[in-house]
């Protein structure tokens, strides 16, 4: 997402309970003549509890991170996270609020800019579509639970 409402920011929703964010994020601090990295958020009802972030590197290529929901939201009042994803509002160029996020893996770091406003009101649809405190209704428990469990 850029600190500002972009043309390409769109929500997209479908029946099968997904709800996808396609938008661009700036990098901090900016590298020279970079215009940023488009990201595709998605939340699906089969994984209630995350958002999967694809960071669009080229038409082949993508990084995927998959982060709690309920810790992306927080991050758009407060410093959330620990570990490899951190999430914290901010305000950009212009007094425009912008969320910041920090992804760190053991192959190197980035830190990117998100325009808030847009993130909270998809964050916002996330919440309709499943409120939270219901998220383990959704959840197959006994296929989870055979999945984690070593073959017999």
């Amino acid at each position: 997402m850029t600190e500002h409402a972009h043309p390409s920011d769109r929500a997209h929703g479908n029946p099968l309970g997904t709800l996808e964010l396609l938008t661009t994020l700036q990098f901090r601090p900016v590298p020279p003549g970079h215009a940023g990295i488009d990201c595709r958020f998605g939340y699906s009802v089969d994984d209630p509890f995350a958002v999967r972030m694809d960071l669009l590197v080229t038409a082949e290529t993508r990084v995927t991170w998959v982060v709690g929901r309920d810790l992306l939201s927080a991050g758009t009042d407060r410093l959330s996270g620990e570990g490899d994803c951190k999430v914290w509002p901010s305000t950009g160029p212009g007094g425009r609020p912008s969320l910041h996020l920090r992804l760190e893996s053991p192959h190197g770091h980035a830190t990117f800019a998100a325009d808030l406003t847009v993130l909270r009101r998809w964050l916002e649809d996330t919440y309709a579509m499943v409120p939270s405190g219901s998220e383990g209704a959704l959840l197959d428990w006994a296929t989870l639970t055979e999945s984690l469990l070593p073959p017999v």
